[in-house]
């Protein structure tokens, strides 16, 4: 692979400029097509086809930072995240039913610390579990 890098080295700049130094500089690079060749084989050999897919792919939900047993302690106040994993809303839908008065008013502990009662909240899911 080193031996391939050389060679890319080199080759042609499209660029005049090419020496400036700087971070986030593009510089083209003509290369001939034996040579594109012999780096795309170099890196399908290294690299497994599917990790370098293009597509973006969705960020894995990570598990909340307080942990669902602080549900059980009625008085425990519980972050966003937690409510979601608790009854399995989203946050968006969580601020609907609360703007509708169908969820349980959360306490404000400073202008961005907003918390849920774990009562309350525990109390609106079996509420909701006798209503169906």
């Amino acid at each position: 692979m080193t031996a391939l890098l050389r060679e890319l080295l080199q080759c042609n700049h499209s660029d005049p400029n090419h020496r400036r130094a700087g971070a986030g500089k593009w510089v083209t690079v003509n290369v001939p097509a034996e040579l594109w060749a012999k780096i795309q084989a170099a890196t399908e050999l290294t690299e497994p086809r599917e990790s370098r897919s293009s597509v973006p792919t969705q960020r894995p939900r990570m598990p909340p930072a307080q942990t669902l047993q602080a549900a059980l302690i009625p008085d425990a106040l519980l972050r966003i995240d937690v409510v979601e994993h608790l009854t399995g809303l989203g946050e968006s839908t969580i601020r609907r039913k609360m703007a509708a008065a169908n969820f349980p008013q959360p306490i404000k502990n400073g202008a961005r610390c907003t918390r849920w009662r774990a009562g309350d909240v525990t109390t609106w899911l079996r509420e909701q579990g006798a209503a169906a």
